[in-house]
C-alpha cells in the first residue's frame, strides 16, 4: 500500500508540473489578465499575490490528489486484478482514460479555444495516472 501511495504522489507531482505549465501558458497568453483580475478582486489583494498563491498551491494539491489516487489504485488492484492496455490494472486505466475524456469535454464546453490545452492535460492525465502510476506501484 505504501508503494501505491508513493507512486501516486510521484504521479501527482508530475501532473501538477504539467498542469502548472498549461495554467501559466493560459494565463499569460491572455494580455489583459492582470486588469481583469484587478477589477474582480477585493481591495488590497493584488493579482500578483493571487497568481503566486496558485503557483505555490497547485503542486502540493496534485500531490495529495495523486496520493488519494494511489490509495484508490491499491484497493482496485486488490479487488479487480485484471491486466490490460499495457497496465497492471485494466479497471484503473479505463477510469483514468474516462476522467481524461471528461476533462476534454469540460474544457470544450467551457471554451472552444481551450481544446488544445485540454487535450494536453487529458493525454498527460491518462498517461500519468492510467499507466505510470500502476507501473510505478508494481515496480519492485
Amino acid at each position: 500500500m505504501l508503494m501505491d501511495v508513493l507512486a501516486g504522489v510521484v504521479a501527482g507531482l508530475s501532473m501538477g508540473t504539467i498542469f502548472l505549465g498549461v495554467l501559466i501558458f493560459m494565463l499569460y497568453s491572455n494580455p489583459d489578465i492582470h486588469n481583469r483580475l484587478s477589477a474582480r478582486l477585493p481591495q488590497g489583494i493584488s493579482p500578483t499575490m493571487v497568481l503566486l498563491a496558485i503557483l505555490i498551491a497547485v503542486p502540493p494539491l496534485w500531490g495529495i490528489f495523486g496520493a488519494l489516487a494511489g490509495v484508490v489504485y491499491s484497493f482496485v488492484s486488490i479487488s479487480l486484478p485484471y491486466t490490460g492496455l499495457g497496465s497492471p490494472n485494466l479497471a484503473f486505466t479505463i477510469a483514468s482514460l474516462s476522467i481524461g475524456i471528461l476533462i476534454v469535454i469540460g474544457l470544450f464546453i467551457l471554451r472552444r479555444r481551450l481544446i488544445r490545452l485540454g487535450l494536453i492535460l487529458a493525454v498527460a492525465f491518462a498517461g500519468i495516472f492510467g499507466w505510470v502510476l500502476p507501473l510505478l506501484a508494481n515496480w519492485r
